[in-house]
């Protein structure tokens, strides 16, 4: 195992990327021995714990632009931002967090649509995001991209709990699907930027299969976020979507995405490894659901299987209201919000029974 393991290391430092064949992995020995090592290390960390993360409205994304994007990515095209609150002014975001904070939230995801640089324009919301962390507690996880040192100190300034920054390691899927005139080093620095800012967490995210669903530049993702020592790292996996260029991809093997995910794992083994909310339906997903459940520490929206599994094994089940990029430390707010919403959930449905009992006829015979 150490012998294998010593391969591995060495692989990673000279840029080697993970084959795509289903029988070995390129840096020399047997997919088995590279899943078995990660689970040894994922077990080896502790009681097992599956955290199930239903975002809800609880912790609703929110859009400073809209519908509107500057870019044209061959993977989104717009289409998520339409599922998203609309609030492009300060005004309305300010409004938005109030009404989710009176109705007993967790909080929300601050994103949108980019700007041919790269980045959501948060610029002009920043006194608005700093008035929510003063008089809410609703937690903010702010979505970035390519943000200036200025604006990454101002996050940082304004308490923003959570800065959720994608990673991409291959400067052609830079260009040809996100359609921007940078490289990969700009993300790499940009992460950088992000923790020598001083933003409370910043959780990187990589985007599996991100170029057509073929692997490129993944693995030097992983060794750019490495050297962050990030708490949190999300793995989302390519959605072959309706509408954009990609929509007739085919999206990575679910055995090809948790080699990835194995990789991370001996990688950064403090790290909290979730496997995010964008990741294809069906078979697929419930393949790379049970896949997942012995290397990662969370999913989003998981399979009513891969739950029954993890309770099979004794996995102690945490279900969170919440983005899945909140920190640990957060939890026991999000658990204490449920509980109460919970609890106002009970007591309303009780008084609809009660009331609907005093008209029913039967009382009446």
């Amino acid at each position: 195992m150490k012998k294998n393991l010593a391969k591995l290391e060495e692989a990673l430092r000279k840029h080697l990327s993970i084959s795509e064949d289903e029988k070995t992995a390129e840096w020399g020995y047997h997919e088995d021995a590279l899943l078995e090592a990660a689970r040894k290390i994922t077990e080896e960390r502790g009681p097992r714990v599956l955290r199930a993360y239903y975002p809800s409205n609880l912790f609703p994304p929110i859009s400073v632009t809209g519908a509107r994007c500057e870019l044209n990515c061959a993977h989104c095209n717009r289409h998520y931002l339409r599922h998203m609150i609309s609030a492009e002014t300060p005004e309305k975001l300010y409004e938005v967090c109030v009404s989710l904070y009176e109705r007993g939230a967790v909080g929300c995801l601050i994103s949108g649509g980019n700007t041919r640089e790269g980045h959501v324009p948060l610029e002009p919301f920043m006194d608005v995001i700093r008035r929510v962390k003063k008089e809410t507690d609703l937690i903010l996880n702010v979505h970035t991209g390519l943000i200036s040192r200025e604006l990454a100190r101002q996050l940082a300034e304004a308490g923003v709990d959570v800065a959720s920054i994608d990673v991409v390691g291959d400067t052609d899927t830079v260009r040809s699907i996100y359609g921007l005139n940078r490289n990969a080093d700009d993300y790499f620095e940009a992460l950088r930027i992000h923790v020598e800012a001083g933003i409370r967490h910043v959780v990187p995210h990589i985007c599996i299969g991100l170029n057509y669903g073929k692997l490129k530049g993944e693995i030097r993702a992983l060794e750019a976020v490495r050297k962050m020592k990030p708490e949190t790292l999300v793995f989302i996996v390519l959605i072959p979507t309706k509408g954009t260029r990609m929509e007739s991809a085919t999206p990575p093997d679910p055995l090809t995405v948790v080699k990835l995910i194995a990789t991370a794992r001996l990688m950064m083994r403090d790290t909290m490894i979730i496997l995010g909310c964008m990741r294809p339906t069906g078979k697929i997903r419930e393949k790379l659901d049970m896949l997942a459940l012995d290397l990662v520490d969370g999913i989003v929206l998981p399979t009513k299987k891969v739950i029954k599994e993890a309770e099979k094994k004794g996995f102690h089940v945490k279900k969170l209201s919440a983005c899945c990029a909140i920190p640990r430390e957060y939890e026991p707010i999000v658990e204490t919000k449920q509980k109460a919403q919970k609890q106002i959930y009970e007591h309303q449905a009780s008084k609809k029974s009660l009331k609907s009992e005093e008209h029913s006829p039967l009382l009446h015979d």
